[in-house]
């Protein structure tokens, strides 16, 4: 008997009840950015029923005094005197519904993914609130690269300035760098004594901050794609923070603060999910669910007289 081919195939025009697509029913992973501003705040708390804004106060330290005493007079008291700072908190909330049909037919769990992009967009805009305001005093904390890529030498000028004002680094000991991963390429490539020390050499008894990626220049450094530019590619400045304690305040309401969360992949921003079902505004229950966020918070700069932080603008080599 001579060899025929197969009758019926997938490709079988009058086989009209064939399956012709498998649905994944996982989402895909996101490209997410990691969160890193407001570890580098002072935290405070507003209480609750105590109004929205807060009041800071600062002492005016006191000059030297160089003139010898008067022997037998008691010669005049010294007046103190200080300065204040406020910051208002806002409110922040946004909420994704769904439909009682929708959830009953979506091939994925429609209402956790909704929960998980809903927290990332939470995350972000609270990143995102902290560096703005790092980003508004830039025209007066700007320093440009002193070569063509940032190196170990632009963040101990950076640390070398801040500190011959007297702004004290972290309780590590070292000041806090955040810096884009295409400006971290050149870190790591500078090869000059006292450079860039990889987070994997560090001593076994170094706490590890959240995305810290190494050392360099007496600043611990954390990645983010979560930064300022400035200019256009291919000549685009990436903004390199290096920041020293009392900066930049972070102040929440009592109660009513945001998540903190640093990776998105591995932390949740606390979302809300609420079931639908019929009630007084929705009498046949259309809406099956729905997921929000609401937060009270803002961020100040704490000291304007004598800013606590740098912004290095920097190019890449890679881009």
């Amino acid at each position: 008997m001579a060899y025929a081919p197969a009758s019926n195939t997938t490709l079988t025009p009058s086989l009209t009840h064939l399956a012709t697509v498998y649905y994944e029913k996982k989402a895909l992973d996101q490209l997410t950015k990691t969160f890193q501003f407001r570890q580098c705040c002072m935290p405070d708390i507003l209480p609750m029923r105590s109004g929205k804004t807060v009041q800071f106060y600062r002492y005016t330290l006191l000059a030297a005094n160089t003139a010898p005493a008067t022997e037998g007079a008691v010669g005049a008291g010294i007046p103190l005197a200080t300065t204040t700072i406020t910051a208002t908190v806002s409110e922040y909330a946004d909420y994704i519904t769904i439909s009682t049909l929708l959830a009953d037919t979506a091939i994925d769990p429609i209402t956790e993914n909704a929960s998980f992009n809903l927290g990332y967009r939470a995350g972000l805009t609270v990143d995102t609130i902290v560096r703005t305001e790092f980003d508004a005093n830039v025209a007066s904390v700007q320093l440009a690269t002193l070569g063509t890529a940032l190196g170990a030498a632009d963040a101990r000028r950076a640390v070398a300035l801040l500190k011959g004002v007297d702004v004290r680094p972290m309780e590590s000991g070292e000041f806090y760098m955040i810096a884009h991963p295409y400006v971290i390429f050149d870190i790591v490539s500078d090869n000059t004594a006292g450079g860039f020390l990889d987070v994997n050499k560090y001593v076994s008894n170094t706490a590890i901050l959240n995305n810290e990626v190494g050392k360099l220049g007496g600043c611990r450094v954390m990645e983010s794609t979560n930064v300022g530019t400035t200019g256009t590619a291919p000549s685009t400045k990436y903004y390199t923070y290096v920041v020293g304690q009392g900066a930049v305040g972070a102040i929440e309401l009592a109660g009513n603060g945001p998540t903190d969360v640093v990776d998105p992949q591995k932390q949740s921003f606390n979302i809300n999910v609420i079931k639908g079902g019929p009630q007084i505004a929705d009498p046949a229950g259309m809406i099956g669910s729905a997921v929000s966020y609401r937060f009270v918070f803002v961020a100040k700069t704490l000291d304007t007289s004598t800013y606590r932080y740098r912004i290095i603008l920097a190019d890449s080599s890679i881009v």
